[in-house]
C-alpha cells in the first residue's frame, strides 16, 4: 500500500545547512521532550548531511525529506519520528532506536544498522511532496545493502523493499511483513522469521533456509525474480557500443550498465566488458573464458555453471555472486592497480563458490570474506593476502575426496593398457582415470600398471593405479593414480592448456 505524504515546511524556510537554525530546533524539541515548553523539532527537507548527532534524543521529530546521508546517529532516539523519504544513505544509526518510526520511500543505502531497534517501523513505498506539490521521492523504503546485524524488525512493515544485499544476521523479523521485498544477496543467518509474511517475496531459498523458524508455507511463497530477457542482437549491440566507449576513454559509445536482466550468453566469450555494470543479472552458464572484467560489477547475479576460464576480473566486485559450478581455471580475480600507487581488490564478499574450478587461478589479495569454497578446485590456487575471514574451505579429506576434486578432462581421449587390456577414457584429471570397461574384469581396491598414451603425444607413461569404483551399469571402472609421477603429470600437462597445467 502506497501514500502520499506532503510536507509544509516552516513559514521562513532557512537556507540549508544553517546551523544555528539547526542548533535552534533541537534546543527546541529537547525542551519540548521535558515538559519545558518548546516544541517538535521541524526538520523537513533539511540538510543534515555528515553530522554527528550520536545520542540525540529526536523522538517524533519531523524529518520528512531530510538530508541525513552520511550522519552519525549512533544511539539516537528516533523512535516514532517522521522519516517519511528522508536520505539515509551511509548515515551510521547502530544501536538507534526507531520505535514505530515513518521511514516509507526513505533512502537507508549501505547504512550500518547494526543492534538498530525498528520495531513496528514502516518502510512501504510512499510520495513525498512539498508544499508546492513537487515530488521529492517516491516508492518503496531503500535498504540495499545495509548491515542491519541483530536488528530489531518484528512486525515491521516492509512491503516492496528492495534489502538487495542487505545484512540481516541475527536480526528479529518476527511479523515483520516481508511481502514482495526484493532480498537477493541478503544474509540471513540466524534471523527470527517467526510469522514473517514471505508472499511473492524474491529470496535465495538456500539463505531462507540459514534463518530461524521459518513460517510454515514460507518456500512455496517465493517467487522467482522477474528479470528483463535481453535479446541476443540488443546485448550484442550493447556490447559493442562498451567497447567503443573504453577504446574512446568515454567519449562514444555507452558503458554497459544492466540490471536484473537476463542476458543471452553467447556473445560475451573474449570480450572487454572493462567497468560494466552486470548486478542482480542472471548469466547461468554464460561463455565468458578469456573476457576482460576488470573493475566489472556483477554483485548478486547469477552465475552458476558460467565459464569465465582465463578471464581477467582484477577489482570486480563480485559480493554475494553465485559462482558455483562455475570455471575459473587460470582466472585473474586479483587487485587492480589505480592512480596514485593504490590497489582496488576484487570483492567476492559471501560469494558461493560451491564446486567451482579455481585451477590455478589466481585470487592473490582478494577480499573472500564469508566466502563459501566447500568443494571447490584448488589445485594451484593462489590465495595469497587473501582476507578469508568466515570462509568456508574445502577440508583436506580423504584421498578419493581430494581426487574427485581435480578438474576432469573428456578430450583428448586417453588409451590405457593394463593387463587387462586397452580402454579407452571416459574421463581423465591428474589424479586419474575413469575408464570405459568391462566390469567383470576388474574389482575395487585391485592395484596394476597403467600404460597411459594420446594420440600423437609420443610413447605411453607408464603409472601405479587402484580400482577405486565400479559401475557396472555404465561400464565406468575408475582408477586412481598411486601416485601421480614427475614423468605423467608432465606428459599431461602437454595435453591441456596451459591455465589447467599442474604446476
Amino acid at each position: 500500500m502506497s501514500s502520499t505524504h506532503t510536507t509544509v515546511p516552516p513559514a521562513a524556510t532557512p537556507p540549508a545547512r544553517d546551523l544555528e537554525f539547526l542548533r535552534r530546533e533541537l534546543g527546541l524539541h529537547r525542551q519540548w521532550q521535558e515538559g519545558k515548553g518548546g516544541r517538535r523539532a521541524e526538520l523537513q527537507f533539511q540538510d543534515l548531511s555528515g553530522l554527528n548527532l550520536k545520542g540525540a534524543r529526536l523522538a517524533e521529530a519531523r524529518l520528512a525529506g531530510a538530508n541525513l546521508s552520511n550522519c552519525v546517529l549512533e544511539g539516537v532516539d528516533l523512535s516514532r519520528a517522521d522519516l517519511f523519504g528522508a536520505d539515509l544513505e551511509g548515515a551510521d544509526l547502530s544501536s538507534a532506536n526507531l520505535t514505530g518510526a515513518d521511514l516509507r520511500g526513505a533512502n537507508l543505502h549501505r547504512a550500518i544498522m547494526a543492534d538498530v531497534i525498528l520495531r513496528g517501523a514502516d518502510f512501504r513505498s510512499g510520495t513525498l511532496t512539498d508544499s508546492s506539490g513537487a515530488k521529492r521521492r517516491d516508492g518503496a523504503a531503500v535498504l540495499t545493502e545495509a548491515r542491519l546485524e541483530r536488528a530489531i524488525l518484528c512486525a515491521a512493515k516492509l512491503t516492496g523493499c528492495d534489502l538487495t544485499g542487505a545484512d540481516l544476521m541475527d536480526a528479529d523479523l518476527s511479523g515483520a511483513d516481508l511481502s514482495k521485498c526484493v532480498m537477493l544477496g541478503v544474509d540471513l543467518s540466524g534471523a527470527n522469521l517467526s510469522g514473517a509474511q514471505l508472499a511473492g517475496t524474491m529470496v535465495e531459498a538456500d539463505m531462507l533456509s540459514r534463518g530461524r523458524h521459518l513460517p510454515d508455507g514460507a518456500m512455496a511463497a517465493l517467487v522467482e525474480p522477474a528479470r528483463r530477457p535481453v535479446p541476443a542482437v540488443e546485448l550484442a549491440a550493447m556490447v559493442d557500443a562498451h567497447e567503443a566507449w573504453i577504446d574512446s576513454g568515454g567519449a562514444r559509445g555507452a558503458r554497459l550498465d544492466l540490471d536484473m536482466a537476463e542476458l543471452d550468453v553467447a556473445v560475451l566469450h573474449g570480450r572487454n566488458l572493462a567497468g560494466a555494470r552486470l548486478r542482480r543479472c542472471r548469466l547461468t552458464g554464460a561463455d565468458c573464458a578469456d573476457s576482460h572484467l576488470e573493475m566489472a560489477d556483477l554483485s548478486y547475479s547469477d552465475l552458476r555453471d558460467a565459464m569465465l576460464d582465463g578471464a581477467v576480473l582484477a577489482g570486480a566486485t563480485l559480493r554475494r555472486v553465485n559462482l558455483a559450478g562455475a570455471h575459473l581455471a587460470g582466472a585473474q580475480v586479483t587487485t587492480q592497480p589505480m592512480a596514485g600507487g593504490r590497489t582496488w581488490p576484487a570483492n567476492l564478499e559471501g560469494a558461493n563458490l560451491r564446486g567451482a574450478d579455481l585451477t590455478n587461478a589466481v585470487l592473490a589479495g582478494a577480499i573472500l570474506r564469508k566466502a563459501d569454497l566447500g568443494g571447490a578446485i584448488t589445485t594451484g590456487l593462489n590465495l595469497r593476502g587473501a582476507d578469508l575471514t568466515g570462509a568456508t574451505r574445502t577440508a583436506a579429506g580423504d584421498e578419493n575426496a581430494q581426487r574427485r576434486r581435480l578438474r576432469r578432462f573428456s578430450q583428448p581421449v586417453l588409451v590405457v593398457g593394463s593387463r587387462k587390456g586397452a580402454a579407452r577414457t571416459r574421463n581423465w584429471s591428474f589424479g586419474g582415470v575413469a575408464l570405459d570397461a568391462d566390469p567383470a574384469l576388474f574389482r575395487e581396491g585391485e592395484s596394476m600398471t597403467l600404460l597411459i598414451a594420446a594420440p600423437g603425444a609420443g610413447d605411453p607413461v607408464p603409472v601405479s593405479a587402484e580400482v577405486v569404483a565400479i559401475e557396472g551399469a555404465e561400464r565406468t571402472i575408475s582408477l586412481k593414480f598411486a601416485p601421480l609421477t614427475a614423468e605423467l603429470k608432465s606428459y599431461l600437462n602437454g595435453l591441456v592448456a596451459p591455465r589447467y597445467r599442474m604446476g
